[in-house]
């Protein structure tokens, strides 16, 4: 029989059990919404959402021309255009016309430059699935995951954890969490760099949007 009657009160109980950490509910950055996202780096990301100070990026896009511009210091429009699978409307009056607004670029007759004022975080995220029963969905989701996250677990009922076969989440670096009136690591995996550091970036701009939306 489930300790829980839905997946709602189990994260409820999980954030509860990290009640002491830096913990955020739901947050989608483009490869399903995490039901739970942890953010290691603590101090260093309140710092940044305080410096921000309810800046933020809208999409991977803009992360993606800023980031480019960070590199390059500055380039015309016809560089940014060639080197990013945008439409040049787009490009221009929706993604680098944000970016001028918010001060991260500014704008000249030879094109944009960087400007320094707003800066990308690499948050060092744990994400956590949770699922009552499918271990087989979550174990699919969490791993998704691991584009953004340095560690990805699935949490699960403990009256379900039985049948979950570990070595699929070994084989996979997927954590396991049994989840009931204790809350048990069963497995812990490794600690990684994300494989998609854009990703990585977006999760800190969702945070920021959610908590000033």
């Amino acid at each position: 029989m489930l300790v829980f009657s839905n997946e709602k009160e189990m994260v409820k109980r999980l954030t509860q059990y990290y009640g002491n950490q830096l913990v955020y509910e739901e947050i989608g950055v483009g490869y399903g919404i995490s039901d739970l996202i942890i953010i290691r780096n603590r101090t260093d990301f309140l710092n940044f959402i305080n410096v921000r100070s309810g800046l933020y990026l809208n999409s991977l896009d803009e992360i993606k021309v800023l980031n480019f511009l960070r590199i390059r210091k500055k380039a015309t429009f016809e560089c940014i255009e060639a080197e990013h699978f945008i439409s040049k409307s787009k490009l221009k009056y929706s993604i680098l016309r944000n970016l001028v607004n918010i001060g991260a670029i500014s704008e000249t007759d030879k094109g944009y430059v960087c400007s320094n004022k707003i800066k990308l975080f690499a948050p060092k995220v744990y994400a956590i699935e949770a699922k009552l029963d499918d271990w087989n969905k979550g174990l699919a989701q969490a791993i998704r995951y691991q584009r953004f996250a340095c560690k990805s677990y699935l949490a699960l009922d403990e009256d379900y954890i039985h049948r979950v076969e570990i070595n699929e989440l070994v084989k996979h670096n997927i954590g396991l969490i049994s989840v009931g009136k204790k809350v048990k690591e069963i497995f812990k995996p490794e600690l990684r760099v994300p494989t998609d550091l854009i990703m990585n970036y977006k999760v800190a701009e969702e945070i920021i949007k959610n908590i000033c939306v």
